[in-house]
C-alpha cells in the first residue's frame, strides 16, 4: 500500500512538472558599439567590463589632434570673415562698395561657419558614446590599438527590463493574448519559488517547422538586475488556458 501511494505521488509530481514550460531570459536591449571612422588609434578608454553606463556617456576616445586643430582653424576663419563682412556692409551703406562685393563677403562668412560645423562633427566622431543605458559586458580593444569603421569596441546590454522567451504548443495560441499577465519563476534564484508577473509582449504568428512550436516573449521589470540574461525560467501556461475558458 505504501509503495502504491509513493508511486502515485511520484506520477503526480511528474505530471505537475510536465505542465511547466522552460523558457530563457534575454536582454531587453543589446547593442554592439563600433567605430564611426576609418582606421584610427584608440587614445583613451573610460569604461571597463561590468561598468554601468548612461546613454551618451563617453566610452572611448580616438586620436583627435588633427580634428581639434581644424576646429580652431575654422573658428579663426569665422572671426576674420565676420570682420570682413561687417566692414563691407559698412562700406555698402556709405555707397563705397557694391552689393556683389558685400554678398561675396557674406557668402565667405557662411561658408566658414559650415566648415566649422563640419569640423565639429568630425571631432565629435572621435568620442565613442553609449547609444543606450546599460552594462558593458564586453570590451574588444585597449588603448593604443587600431580600430576600423564598424569594428567592434564594446557590447552593452540593458536588463532594467528583460524578455522571457518560451516556445509553446500551438494549442495554447488561442488562449494567449498581448498584455496578458503570466506568472514566471526562476529556479536558479535563491527565492526560486517566488512568482514574478510578466506581461505578454510578443506572440509569433508563425509555427516553427522543425519543433512544431510557436514563440512567445514576456516582458518583465528588473530594476534590481536580480534576473540575469541567460537564466532559465519556468511557467505553467496550461493554467492560463483553463482561466480563459
Amino acid at each position: 500500500m505504501t509503495r502504491l501511494l509513493f508511486t502515485c505521488f511520484f506520477l503526480l509530481a511528474i505530471a505537475a512538472r510536465a505542465e511547466e514550460v522552460q523558457g530563457l531570459v534575454i536582454p531587453f536591449k543589446q547593442v554592439t558599439v563600433s567605430s564611426p571612422v576609418l582606421q584610427d588609434i584608440i587614445s583613451e578608454i573610460y569604461v571597463d567590463e561590468g561598468d554601468e553606463v548612461k546613454k551618451d556617456q563617453p566610452l572611448a576616445k580616438l586620436n583627435s589632434e588633427k580634428e581639434e586643430l581644424e576646429v580652431q582653424q575654422f573658428a579663426q576663419q569665422i572671426e576674420r570673415a565676420q570682420f570682413q563682412a561687417n566692414g563691407m556692409e559698412e562700406l555698402l551703406k556709405e555707397k563705397m562698395a557694391s552689393k556683389d562685393a558685400a554678398l561675396e563677403k557674406k557668402t565667405e562668412l557662411e561658408l566658414a561657419k559650415i566648415q566649422h560645423k563640419l569640423a565639429l562633427v568630425h571631432l565629435g566622431e572621435k568620442t565613442i558614446r553609449a547609444p543606450l543605458s546599460g552594462i558593458v559586458v564586453k570590451k574588444y580593444k585597449e588603448v593604443g590599438e587600431g580600430v576600423d569603421r564598424v569594428e567592434k569596441l564594446f557590447d552593452i546590454v540593458n536588463i532594467d527590463q528583460v524578455y522571457v522567451q518560451f516556445y509553446l504548443d500551438p494549442k495554447l495560441m488561442e488562449s494567449i493574448h498581448p498584455d496578458m499577465k503570466v506568472p514566471v519563476t526562476f529556479p536558479t534564484l535563491p527565492n526560486s519559488s517566488h512568482k514574478y508577473v510578466a506581461t505578454v509582449s510578443f506572440i509569433d504568428p508563425r509555427i516553427d517547422a522543425a519543433s512544431g512550436l510557436f514563440r512567445v516573449k514576456l516582458l518583465l521589470d528588473n530594476p534590481s538586475h536580480e534576473i540575469k540574461a541567460g537564466m532559465r525560467a519556468q511557467s505553467d501556461f496550461s493554467k492560463l488556458q483553463t482561466a480563459q475558458r
